[in-house]
């Protein structure tokens, strides 16, 4: 008889993969045989899989239907089984499942509106950092602006889309009926969490996410205002690299300067 540590290894094997090895360690009932009633536990697993599924992604579900994002969820556990004792981090690769399903390749802002709802949840749960503030800024001394890099809070994401998805996701949000899905230029947009820790996103201007992809991977602000020269004159430059910066700052997406 196996110790009570390899039944449970067992029992483990067959909820992941309906192992037959641990069917002969039960005894079966005049009611229910040994695979019957590990079964229950099974599909038990299963349900509860989907539950954190459908949580991370409920706009996802709902654009979807139950019918099609059950056999969604069914694929994906198939092809992830869980290996963390974390259910909010079983879910994360269900954007890369549908990008890489050719079931989906002519609904492609399925995949898109899956990277929506994984950014939420991501946004949700970020680290709390501290907020910069307009003081901060103000206090900087005159040689820092030289070699100043930028802090982001860890809630700040970047989405490139190619289709009217984030339209779809708040109509979703509402429970009101989604536009038509319509494919366009790519455009970037931005999800961040604010001190009143609700998710907020926008539509990015070529020339913010050409800075603010610079700033988020270190670069200075030296190097952000040489870019904007590609978009503005050189008198105009300076301010409106400020002004960008400080819609950072006053939308809570920075977190402290280095220099």
């Amino acid at each position: 008889m196996p110790g009570l540590q390899e039944l449970q290894y067992r029992f483990m094997d067959y909820l992941l993969d309906e192992s037959t090895a641990m069917v002969d360690d039960i005894e079966s009932t005049p009611m229910l045989s040994a695979k019957g009633r590990l079964d229950i536990y099974a599909a038990a697993y299963r349900l509860r899989l989907k539950e954190a599924i459908t949580t991370d992604y409920d706009k996802l579900a709902s654009y979807l239907g139950d019918d099609r994002f059950d056999q969604l969820m069914e694929s994906y556990i198939d092809k992830y089984p869980s290996h963390t004792t974390n259910l909010r981090y079983f879910s994360v690769n269900l954007p890369e499942l549908i990008r890489d399903d050719t079931d989906y390749e002519h609904i492609a802002e399925v995949y898109e509106l899956a990277c929506i709802d994984r950014a939420f949840a991501d946004s949700f749960d970020a680290k709390d950092l501290q907020f910069s503030t307009m003081d901060d800024l103000a206090a900087l001394p005159e040689q820092a602006w030289g070699t100043l890099t930028f802090k982001f809070q860890k809630s700040v994401q970047i989405l490139w889309l190619e289709h009217n998805s984030f339209p779809i996701w708040k109509a979703l949000a509402e429970e009101e009926t989604p536009p038509k899905a319509e494919k366009s230029h790519a455009t970037a947009w931005i999800l961040w969490r604010r001190s009143d820790l609700i998710s907020h996103y926008r539509m990015l201007a070529p020339e913010e996410i050409a800075i603010l992809a610079l700033a988020m991977q270190g670069e200075t602000f030296a190097v952000m205002c040489e870019k904007l020269l590609d978009f503005f004159s050189e008198e105009e430059t300076p301010m409106k690299a400020i002004s960008f910066l400080q819609s950072w700052i006053s939308e809570e997406m920075l977190a402290g300067f280095e220099y």
